[in-house]
């Protein structure tokens, strides 16, 4: 791996795989997660692709430039740079959560950028807006933000050193084990679980609660109606963090764009059905950076799952 400056002043741990004559992919993972969740992807990716992966700012190796860095338009300035740093004139990014509100950010508030550079863009179980609106039982989410949910944060921004001793107890005791479990489908492992877990526990809970705060704030409706390049939307259809509808709805707003549901995994389908994901981003990349490639129109639908 490497540390690069981003334009922000952030300070970006970034790792790449595979030749540089090859076409690259560049990774952006989910939130409170860092890069080496991409293990399946990568592994599965660098026989075609050159794979570049990075950790967002306050997470895993990756620091921020500022107080402010924990921030969505901050997170796509660093993507740009990022892509920047790849040297490759175009790329197929892939985001799965706030990794993909962090390619629609960049899409919004960059466009000419995007469609200079980016060849096509995956977006994994994310959504266009607060993910308060798009997930589960979002009225009752939405009803307590400002008398619990965001006091609650802050208080925990201020008491991290507390926060992050009651985290580490409960990754040994195994309850935030069961806690992560309600992000996964049927088909999750017990190294999925545990890895998911220990990510989440590891990075630190201050910085986590800064993020989930700026998510709060966020939106991109319709940023990607601005997008020339093609888009593959991807959702698990029981996804209960970012609901079916906002994939859907993202892809709808698209002029260039598809949407795949998977069939029985949730918010981490991405390492639950890692074959179904890897190949579906393998097949739509192949046609957005191949010359003499079918249309990413014709990508087929990814296979439903048993």
């Amino acid at each position: 791996g490497s540390m690069i400056k981003s334009a922000t002043g952030a300070d970006l741990y970034v790792e790449s795989v595979g030749p540089p004559g090859l076409p690259t992919i560049v990774l952006t993972h989910g939130w409170s997660l860092d890069s080496t969740i991409w293990f399946y992807a990568r592994r599965d990716l660098l026989r075609e692709f050159r794979v570049v992966s990075w950790d967002l700012p306050g997470l895993g190796k990756s620091r921020e430039g500022a107080p402010s860095g924990i921030d969505l338009a901050e997170f796509a300035r660093d993507l740009r740079s990022v892509v920047e740093w790849t040297e490759a004139p175009e790329v197929v990014l892939v985001g799965h959560s706030i990794g993909g509100m962090t390619i629609q950010t960049l899409a919004r508030d960059m466009p000419d950028f995007f469609n200079q550079r980016v060849a096509g863009a995956v977006l994994l179980n994310t959504t266009y807006t607060n993910p308060l609106k798009t997930m589960i039982a979002s009225g009752l989410a939405q009803a307590i933000r400002w008398p619990l949910l965001e006091p609650i944060m802050r208080l925990m921004i201020v008491l991290q050193p507390l926060v992050w001793l009651g985290a580490w107890q409960s990754y040994f005791s195994g309850s935030a084990h069961l806690a992560n479990r309600l992000g996964f489908g049927k088909f999750v492992t017990r190294s999925q679980l545990e890895h998911a877990t220990l990510l989440s526990t590891r990075n630190a809970p201050g910085n986590i609660m800064r993020g989930n705060l700026a998510m709060f704030r966020w939106d991109a409706t319709g940023a990607v109606a601005k997008v020339a390049r093609p888009l593959l939307v991807i959702g698990g259809e029981v996804d209960i963090v970012t609901l079916p509808a906002a994939g859907a709805g993202i892809a709808a707003s698209a002029p260039r764009a598809q949407y795949r549901p998977v069939e029985g995994v949730n918010h981490l389908g991405f390492l639950e059905q890692s074959s179904v994901y890897d190949a579906e981003i393998a097949r739509f990349a192949r046609a957005c950076l191949a010359p003499q490639s079918p249309s990413p129109s014709m990508v087929a639908p990814a296979p439903r799952t048993a």
